[in-house]
């Protein structure tokens, strides 16, 4: 009695001491059975990981080699037998792909910066990041700690030397968009080295993105910091519910959505276009063809929508949001909107309601910031006490952990 009860106060006291110390752990076997597993039933027991622990914290501690780290194997094993119930993980990406992990990860390389920022906002530790895309490299502002990490190219265009020199234990890629060019950069890693795992998505559309943030999570150990995330999305999705729900289509308000690119709009289809329906708009050209349409100027003088909105953020318009302070430009954009032929006769620009909003906080994991303004835009009285500033600020300051004020810096919305 006395013997078990020792091992397990050595069980929670080394257990503390490995979990909170991931750097103790050394080189990454990459075997696919369990550490310490001795009889390989595919379960680490206390009666397998106990001995181990003991030998260790005599030698640190008995014999005073007070240099010595735990192994790799004792490292995983404890963090195993803590959080997996000593067994391997079963997890899934939004791909479908079933994935048995039987090590936690010590490297990983992230090529697209939604999986990234989603990672972030799951409270993933960014030291087990080795390398990510060039994008997110040349976001210095809102990816700061990942500036030191290795270039492993692009979605277009992977570094694969690279990747398979930083040896991860996983890359993660998109799922569904550019589909032929992430099956492809699958197949070729993989040939490079079989053990490197691969996961897929995407975590940019809003009916998706609880579903893919909550597999993601599973993936990476954060299943409880899923419930925090998930449910400040559903929070600014039921505040805007409670207000449009009740508004039958054909009342909600009209709005001409343009891209960055000139009398390049939305309709049905398209991620732009379902953000708006979720904001309670209705684009008008939502049935048009194809699901990016560029459309006839006339059209607009017709069909004389209630609001207008521009995006910028990119292409030609690549300025503005966190990494760009500077009006000048978005004022430029905004009088050339509304100065153009015809415009003066539209309702949206006679009753002051023409907007710009940056694709930082309307595409990937931040739709749903930029779905409060534009609500706020196409709802001014309904949502006149919602500060969609205050909640952005929130998502920054608690699930991305930056320092950065969203009413100083940045531009986000012109004019608000």
């Amino acid at each position: 009695m006395v013997y078990k009860k020792t091992v397990l106060i050595i069980l929670l006291f080394s257990a503390a001491i490995l979990l909170i110390n991931p750097a103790y752990a050394g080189t990454q076997s990459n075997s696919e059975t369990l550490p310490l597993d001795k009889n390989n039933d595919l379960i680490i027991t206390s009666d397998e990981l106990a001995p181990e622990i003991l030998s260790y914290l005599t030698e640190k501690y008995l014999n005073g080699n007070t240099d010595i780290q735990p192994t790799t194997d004792l490292s995983d094993a404890t963090y195993i037998y803590a959080n997996w119930n000593g067994k391997p993980k079963n997890v899934q990406d939004f791909k479908g792909q079933a994935v048995t992990l039987y090590r936690p990860f010590k490297k990983v390389a992230v090529l697209n910066g939604e999986t990234l920022e989603t990672m972030r906002s799951l409270g993933f530790d960014e030291s087990k990041v080795s390398g990510v895309g060039k994008y997110t490299l040349e976001d210095k502002v809102f990816f700061p700690e990942y500036s030191n990490k290795a270039n492993i190219g692009s979605v277009w265009s992977p570094d694969y030397e690279k990747i398979i020199s930083i040896s991860p234990d996983a890359v993660f890629i998109y799922a569904d968009f550019m589909e032929d060019k992430s099956d492809e950069i699958q197949e070729k890693i993989q040939s490079m080295n079989p053990k490197i795992k691969i996961f897929r998505f995407d975590l940019y559309n809003p009916s998706t993105y609880l579903e893919e943030t909550r597999l993601l999570a599973g993936v990476i150990d954060k299943e409880n910091n899923a419930e925090t995330l998930t449910y400040f999305y559903s929070e600014q999705t039921d505040l805007i519910n409670s207000v449009i729900s009740g508004i039958p289509k054909e009342k909600q308000t009209q709005i001409y959505f343009e891209s960055w690119d000139d009398y390049k709009s939305v309709a049905n289809g398209s991620g732009y276009n379902e953000k708006i329906n979720l904001a309670g708009g209705v684009s008008i050209f939502e049935d048009a063809t194809p699901e990016y349409p560029v459309v006839n100027p006339e059209e607009i003088l017709i069909k004389n929508p209630d609001v207008v909105v521009k995006l910028i953020g990119s292409g030609k318009l690549a300025f503005g949001g966190y990494e760009d302070s500077d009006t000048a430009k978005v004022k430029e954009v905004y009088q050339a909107m509304t100065s153009r032929t015809g415009w003066q006769n539209l309702d949206a620009v006679k009753e002051n309601r023409v907007h710009i909003l940056s694709n930082d906080i309307f595409g990937g994991p931040e739709y749903i910031l930029g779905t409060l303004y534009l609500s706020k835009w196409l709802y001014p009285d309904e949502f006149k006490n919602i500060e969609p500033e205050e909640i952005h600020q929130r998502y920054i300051s608690q699930f991305q952990n930056l320092d950065f004020d969203v009413k100083k810096d940045g531009i986000f919305a012109y004019p608000l």
